[in-house]
């Protein structure tokens, strides 16, 4: 049995989401840590103020490649989500064509019928109405029947 794991396209722009999130939260946290370091070095060593100011450029280039590969994660969603739009689109119009085709063939087939069999046809078309008829008859009545007793 194969295996399919593909994700729609509102699961690949929530993963994108996901991922700019906890990106954005982890630069967030990142950058909070590093400011607090930095304010306790600058009361101690200068040399380690300037650790902390690098660390936290660091972060911050960390943050935009992680925000870069979430803008591509949800551009792919995007693209991938045009892409099952077009499929789908192509496929209703392909199962509309054929749908016309069959009616075409059943139109053309039952005009067919009626010229060849003339009298079959009409009273095959006569018991078709009657049946409908009873139904219909059978309807109306039973639900005026409950209606005599209050249900």
């Amino acid at each position: 049995m194969e295996y399919d794991d593909t994700k729609t396209p509102g699961q690949l722009a929530d993963d994108a989401r996901q991922t700019g999130r906890d990106a954005a939260d982890a630069a967030q946290a990142f950058a909070t840590n590093t400011a607090s370091v930095a304010s306790h070095a600058a009361h101690s060593i200068r040399s380690v103020a300037q650790d902390a100011k690098a660390a936290g450029n660091k972060a911050l280039d960390d943050a935009a490649e992680v925000a870069d590969e979430a803008k591509t994660v949800a551009t792919d969603a995007a693209r991938t989500g045009r892409a099952y739009a077009r499929a789908a689109v192509n496929s209703t119009g392909r199962k509309m064509v054929d749908w016309k085709e069959r009616v075409a063939n059943a139109n053309e087939s039952c005009a067919r019928f009626v010229a060849d069999e003339p009298v079959k046809a009409l009273w095959i078309t006569a018991i078709a109405s009657s049946l409908l008829t009873a139904l219909a008859m059978t309807a109306l009545r039973g639900s005026r029947r409950y209606d005599d007793y209050g249900c």
